[in-house]
């Protein structure tokens, strides 16, 4: 089934805003021995951990799931899990989380306008019906119960990234990762991906343009999050098809001081399942996006 651009298929767009409301009910998706906090709230916790876990431990470069080669496989896994549990709370297998395509945003004169900040669709969380139940603490780094509002800053700092800058990028960076594999790493479509190194940084950016919650651990409390990831998935996949020869390094013969990055080893989870960087290579097995065009046209 087909990943769809959410501002061009107003179904994807009203399926996934219904479904994650229902994960978001305790009373509908609760989260088992953890009093009014739902599904959706695990994976705001499930992220936030996997930013406080560094690999290895004394540095505060990379963690588990960030500025190191699993940045890509391990949000594809955490989209799937997510996708996985939409499916069933819109009882339809067949669902697929949209995408946000910011490039598009970024050609308007003020992106703060694109319809997808209207009400109908991810504008409607900033009402008071959408309660933010864990958040990052900003003094601490902790994780900590809150009773509020999501927050956003659209535009206050960063810039989107322009279509050409995501097209040299798939285009110029023919392997996957280099050492040292962290923020450092000078090439590699990983690092420029994800946006520590480059003009364009692609993903940080965004994050920062949204703002608000967005800039914290606990940034999938914002439902654009997964959106955002989405499109960064789809960038990867476009990159993946335009270089087929190039492979996911590191290999297992690799240091442990990049455990949770080597190609098999385990992608950290709070689930009971083992899950690797090897199983998310091929990401045909699970859905296929509606267009590469915009991302490899030259």
């Amino acid at each position: 089934m087909i990943r769809h651009n959410i501002l061009n298929n107003s179904m994807a767009a009203q399926n996934y805003i219904e479904g994650i409301k229902r994960l978001k009910d305790p009373a509908q998706f609760p989260w088992p021995g953890q009093p009014a906090l739902s599904i959706y709230d695990v994976f705001v916790f499930w992220h936030h951990q996997s930013m406080m876990l560094m690999t290895p431990p004394g540095q505060t470069d990379r963690n588990a799931a960030h500025s190191g080669p699993a940045f890509l496989p391990w949000h594809r896994y955490f989209l799937l899990t997510l996708e996985g549990f939409l499916q069933q709370a819109l009882d339809d297998a067949n669902f697929r989380i949209p995408y946000w395509d910011w490039n598009a945003d970024a050609e308007l004169p003020n992106p703060s306008t694109s319809p997808i900040w209207d009400n109908i669709n991810l504008g409607q969380f900033i009402g008071a019906d959408w309660h933010i139940r864990l958040a990052m603490n900003g003094a601490t780094g902790n994780l900590q119960r809150v009773n509020r509002r999501l927050q956003r800053n659209l535009g206050a700092s960063g810039t989107l990234p322009t279509r050409e800058q995501v097209r040299t990028t798939i285009r110029n960076q023919t392997v996957f990762d280099q050492t040292p594999f962290n923020t450092s790493t000078p090439g590699g479509v990983r690092n420029h991906v994800e946006g520590w190194v480059g003009s364009a940084r692609i993903h940080n950016n965004v994050h920062v343009w949204v703002g608000g919650d967005m800039q914290l651990s606990s940034s999938p409390n914002d439902p654009i999050f997964f959106l955002h990831h989405c499109n960064v998935d789809r960038i990867w996949a476009a990159w993946q098809e335009m270089h087929p020869a190039a492979t996911y390094v590191p290999d297992m013969t690799a240091p442990s001081a990049l455990q949770f990055h080597r190609i098999d080893d385990a992608l950290y989870s709070i689930f009971e399942e083992t899950v690797t960087p090897r199983d998310m290579l091929d990401y045909s097995r699970y859905y296929e996006y509606d267009t590469f065009t915009d991302l490899v046209a030259s």
